[in-house]
């Protein structure tokens, strides 16, 4: 097992040349944030846009949606027809989606046409866990905490408590593409290494930590293209801005997922000093 160091993700960290425009940041859409549960997707939209994402779009229900609140990114609704038209794209399913007949349908729409470069999360991790299906392209990522880990290997969550590093590897088996053990010390499985990141805190156990997580590693698989990258650049990333948070003297209870969106510029900036 390998873990992940600070002078390791200054070298991969994204950059930017002079003659750089928004295409070289590529494009993101979050697929989330159903009926009554907008927040979600909202975070991980800002969460992009804060990470460097050349073009953040969001898929949610529009029935309610407070459109002149954040003209950070362009937003569609959540209809199969808008994600077909978004395959070139990092799509992002998943937080506050919901579990409904046409979530079903956009999740097997992905497993049916596989793009290239795709991270499920939170619901979209438990209607997987309903599908039967064959392994996953390995460009694919999924983000599971141990609930949802559990119920992709149909498993008792004690178990993947106990054995969280055997868990995780068994889940990339399974699936065959990048899996993400989320926790204290968060696993890392490929195919041939498993990565341990520990630069998360305590203020990160929060609803709403994971979807901020989903937004940051969809920007910086557009812009990186590398699925690993990705994966460790937002978790030890996400984990350092839990840290600086702590460092400007916020207490550990207090942190909300808005302000730990709002630590990502300072985060970065202290990484590349």
């Amino acid at each position: 097992m390998k873990k992940i160091t600070l002078t390791f993700i200054k070298s991969i960290l994204p950059t930017r040349r002079k003659t750089s425009s928004k295409i070289d940041g590529g494009k993101v859409v979050i697929v989330g944030g159903g009926k009554g549960l907008y927040g979600a997707g909202i975070l991980a939209a800002l969460a992009a846009t804060r990470s460097g994402a050349g073009y953040t779009h969001l898929m949610t229900d529009l029935g309610k949606f407070p459109w002149l609140k954040f003209p950070d990114f362009i937003v569609h609704p959540l209809l199969l027809s808008e994600l077909k038209i978004h395959h070139d794209s990092v799509i992002a399913m998943g937080p506050g989606l919901g579990l409904t007949k046409n979530r079903y349908r956009l999740l097997s729409h992905l497993l049916k046409t596989t793009p290239a470069k795709v991270i499920l999360d939170g619901d979209a991790l438990t209607i997987l866990s309903q599908i039967k299906l064959q392994k996953l392209p390995s460009t694919w990522i999924l983000t599971p905490h141990e609930g949802e880990l559990a119920r992709l290997l149909n498993v008792d969550s004690d178990k993947i408590k106990k054995n969280r590093l055997s868990s995780v590897k068994l889940a990339q088996k399974k699936f065959g593409c990048l899996v993400i053990l989320k926790g204290a010390d968060t696993l890392i499985a490929t195919p041939n290494e498993t990565y341990i990141v520990s630069s998360g805190t305590t203020a990160l156990a929060k609803a709403g930590s994971g979807d901020v997580l989903v937004g940051m590693m969809a920007a910086f698989y557009a812009q990186k293209g590398n699925a690993l990258e990705a994966a460790l650049l937002g978790t030890f990333i996400h984990g350092q801005a839990s840290g600086l948070w702590l460092k400007e003297k916020n207490d550990h209870l207090s942190m909300r997922p808005v302000d730990l969106i709002e630590m990502i510029p300072k985060t970065l900036l202290k990484l590349r000093k």
